[in-house]
């Protein structure tokens, strides 16, 4: 990561007159991230680009400034399995940052929480919408910590509730589709917010009519040596996700793998895959599903590199501090 100009989006995200410089329309940040998370050189001297830049909401120099009132609203669409703990332990520490600086855009920032391993759940331990919506740092700490505790530890998926069955993810892929399109569809979205979906997997998905409980796709979920088998279907498709993902000019931004990890790598998957080959866990992130684009290139948004956060290289909190900026007055429609 470029660390210097990443600091610099920091200072002004956390500078109080931030909101006399971020301008409507501004399309010049969206670029500024390539697929390994680090942000590349830019200056805001440069000339503007064809998109814009902070200095000139429409691409004219000297263009006279337009400041934005748009809310921020961000869902953090997380794969809560076994091997990602590391996601809610670099969240817990750095979630401070990310509410102070989406506050500092616009006071009243709203925050949700999506999990997902083989089927989905939108917490409600919130403070705002029947607690679908957190509005500080505080309580989605508490459901990072809970969320670990009760699935990830004893691989629980997060749909069955607290009581579910424990070691019940028969196979590799993860049901990151389905969490995207309840993010779209079941978080409150305000009417005038920049929207963006932050989503951490380290796999690919399946789409209906496959089921994640069905690990040697016989159609049946009746098995109960392990791994354990069980009836998780997948409920919507690609197309449906990415509809209502852009009817609501949703951006996504995901942190997955770019490669598949080594034999003797403890990420590894250790259960059997839909997906013919380890090199899909690429698939629908950084590579086309099929024939679909990439998620996050059908919505605007980037994919980063999970292996560099999981490393510590690049931090978490600071690339979707540039990620909400990159997105302030600059939604999908």
């Amino acid at each position: 990561m470029t660390r210097t100009w990443t600091l610099g989006v920091l200072a002004l995200l956390v500078g109080p007159s931030l909101a006399a410089i971020v301008h409507c329309g501004s399309g010049a940040s969206r670029d500024a991230f390539d697929e390994r998370g680090e942000s590349l050189p830019t200056s805001p001297a440069s000339p503007p680009s064809e998109t814009g830049s902070f200095g000139s909401p429409s691409g004219e120099a000297g263009a006279a400034p337009q400041t934005c009132a748009q809310d921020v609203d961000v869902v953090l669409a997380l794969d809560v399995s076994s091997t990602m703990d590391f996601v809610l332990d670099k969240l817990d520490a750095e979630i401070d940052k990310v509410v102070k600086a989406s506050n500092a855009l616009k006071a009243g920032a709203h925050f949700g929480l999506v999990l997902f391993v083989d089927n989905v759940h939108l917490d409600t331990t919130g403070d705002l919408e029947g607690g679908r919506v957190h509005s500080g740092a505080s309580s989605l700490k508490a459901a990072f910590r809970s969320a670990k505790s009760t699935y990830t530890t004893p691989n629980r998926n997060p749909g069955d509730g607290p009581q579910g069955p424990k070691s019940q993810n028969p196979l590799c892929e993860e049901n990151a589709l389905d969490a995207l399109h309840d993010s779209a569809t079941a978080f409150p979205w305000r009417e005038n917010a920049a929207r963006v979906v932050i989503v951490a997997t380290d796999d690919t998905f399946l789409e209906r009519p496959d089921n994640y409980g069905d690990r040697d796709g016989d159609g049946r979920t009746d098995k109960t040596n392990y791994p354990r088998e069980g009836n998780y279907p997948a409920r919507f498709t690609v197309d449906e996700t990415v509809a209502e993902l852009q009817k609501r000019g949703i951006r996504v931004f995901s942190f997955t793998r770019l490669k598949p990890p080594g034999s003797s790598d403890s990420s590894r998957c250790g259960t059997d895959r839909r997906h013919t080959s380890s090199a899909s866990i690429t698939e629908g992130w950084s590579k086309p599903y099929g024939r679909h684009a990439p998620l996050p290139d059908a919505t605007g948004g980037k994919n980063f590199e999970l292996e560099a956060v999981e490393s510590g290289a690049v931090s978490l909190a600071e690339t979707i501090n540039s990620v909400v900026l990159s997105s302030y007055c600059n939604v999908v429609k």
